[in-house]
C-alpha cells in the first residue's frame, strides 16, 4: 500500500493513529443515531400529539362541539319550568372541568362525568318539557352522543398505541430516555 494520501497528512497527529481515528468514527455514527433518532423520535411524539389536538377530525375538535350541544341542553333545560338548578349546575360544572382537564387521559375522565351530568340533566327536564322544549333537548342530546361516538371511533389512541409500541423497543427507548420523550396518553 501507497503511503498516506493528501487528507491524511492534513490531520491531527492523534487522528493518524488508526486506533483514535476508529474511535472518533464510532463516536460520530453513535452521536448521529441519537442525534437523529431523537430528532424523528420527537417529531413522531409531536405528531401523535397533534392527533389528538389538531384539524376538524380530532378528538379535540368532537370534544369542542360536544362542550357546545352540552352548553346548549343547559341553556333549554333553564327554560323548562320546574328543571333542578344542581342539574343544570352539575352540567355547567362539568363542562369547565373539560376544558380545565390537561391531557387525553384527563379529558376522557371529564368527558365521562360530562356525560352522566348532560343525561342526568335531560332526564329531568324531559319529563317536564312541552314538545318544542323536548324537541330542542333531543335534537341537543342527539348531536352530544353524536360527538362521542366520532370520539370513541376516532383512530388516536391506535396512533398513541403505534407510538407507544415504537417507544418500547430499542434503541427507541434509550434515545426516548436522553431525550425526555414520554409514552403517549391515550383517551381513556
Amino acid at each position: 500500500m501507497k503511503g498516506p494520501c493528501k487528507l491524511e497528512q492534513l490531520l491531527p497527529a492523534p487522528l493518524k493513529n488508526k486506533a483514535v481515528a476508529v474511535a472518533a468514527a464510532c463516536l460520530l455514527a453513535v452521536g448521529s443515531v441519537l442525534g437523529i433518532g431523537g430528532a424523528k423520535l420527537a417529531a413522531y411524539a409531536n405528531s401523535t400529539a397533534a392527533a389528538f389536538s389538531d384539524g376538524m377530525y380530532s378528538i379535540a375538535a368532537d370534544l369542542d362541539a360536544r362542550l357546545n350541544s352540552a352548553a346548549n341542553l343547559a341553556t333549554v333545560a333553564e327554560k323548562v319550568g320546574g328543571v333542578s338548578g344542581e342539574a343544570i349546575n352539575g352540567v355547567n360544572g362539568a363542562i369547565q372541568a373539560v376544558q380545565a382537564a390537561q391531557g387525553p387521559a384527563a379529558k376522557a375522565a371529564a368527558d365521562g362525568a360530562l356525560a352522566q351530568a348532560v343525561n342526568a340533566l335531560y332526564d329531568e327536564a324531559v319529563a317536564l318539557a312541552d314538545q318544542n322544549q323536548y324537541d330542542l333537548l333531543a335534537g341537543e342530546l342527539a348531536e352530544f352522543n353524536a360527538r362521542g361516538n366520532t370520539i370513541r371511533n376516532n383512530d388516536y389512541n391506535s396512533r398513541a398505541q403505534a407510538f407507544n409500541d415504537t417507544l418500547a423497543g430499542q434503541p427507541a427507548k434509550l434515545i426516548g430516555a436522553l431525550w425526555g420523550i414520554e409514552e403517549a396518553e391515550y383517551y381513556q
